[in-house]
């Protein structure tokens, strides 16, 4: 494939940082600036991360529109399968706000339960939060973890297709497609439609798990970057686009051995090694 498929390449804020879970304003700005000098188009910040770093979703908006980068992708819904509706529908509502804030289109949703409702009331919920992110003017792409209750790309599809919304899709994202059970499953992801497949997050896996680590603690530390593991590359990313898809491309490269060598070298480390999977 041509990196020419899409001219976006957009980096996740958490690849740049050794714990993503925190966040001061001194990291923020070096993240921010070293994506920009790197050569990227976008960057996607977490929301809740923001109060850590003392600024709100104006203040980054401005600071993006002057280092000309993007915010096409709002990371995620976490709450649209709660009991609680009503708290589903708020965070819904303040996601779309964000995400109306600093010019996303697509808002990504995930789920952490290890155990799903019955797959009607998973798509009735889905169907609820696309028809909100509608409103605004968003798409949803539904992200499958391997360790969830929605751990694969087959129960991912089944929803979408249960949900049936126009504005709905899949985020695939390379490391979770190499470890989803039973593995990749690139039959199925050429079945696909392509206007379904509107973000690829980029990063690399080892071929076979730490036996000191659990899956979740891998995923948040020691992934590896695109083209330096196992991931299957040529196949995952020429099904996606040999189907006419021309997704979003989003290094997500959660290491933190990596992410010690600071901003600037984790940047220019991780577009070097995205793009020379996407040639």
């Amino acid at each position: 494939m041509s990196e020419s498929a899409s001219d976006e390449l957009v980096m996740s804020l958490g690849t740049l940082c050794a714990n993503p879970f925190e966040l001061s304003f001194e990291h923020l700005e070096s993240s921010l600036v070293a994506t920009a000098d790197a050569g990227y188009t976008g960057i996607s910040v977490w929301p809740f991360v923001l109060g850590m770093a003392g600024v709100d979703a104006a203040w980054l908006a401005d600071r993006l529109a002057e280092l000309h980068l993007t915010h096409p992708v709002t990371e995620a819904a976490f709450g649209w399968l709660k009991p609680d509706r009503a708290a589903a529908a708020a965070e819904a509502a303040s996601l779309s706000e964000y995400a109306g804030a600093v010019g996303s289109r697509e808002l990504v949703a995930v789920t952490m339960e290890a155990e799903l409702a019955p797959m009607d009331d998973v798509a009735s919920c889905f169907r609820a939060l696309c028809r909100a992110a509608a409103d605004a003017g968003l798409g949803v792409s539904l992200e499958f973890l391997p360790w969830t209750g929605i751990p694969d790309l087959a129960t991912a599809w089944e929803i979408l297709q249960r949900a049936d919304c126009d504005n709905s899709g899949i985020m695939v994202d390379t490391w979770h497609w190499f470890r989803q059970p039973g593995g990749p499953n690139p039959d199925l992801l050429r079945q696909i439609p392509a206007e379904k497949l509107r973000v690829v997050q980029l990063c690399d896996a080892a071929a076979e798990p730490p036996v000191d680590q659990d899956i979740a603690t891998e995923t948040m530390t020691a992934r590896l970057l695109p083209g330096h593991g196992a991931v299957d590359f040529a196949e995952v990313l020429g099904a996606i686009t040999g189907s006419g898809a021309a997704p979003i491309w989003f290094p997500e490269v959660f290491s933190s051995s990596l992410a010690a060598e600071g901003p600037q070298a984790m940047a220019t480390k991780v577009l070097a090694a995205s793009r020379s999977v996407m040639v």
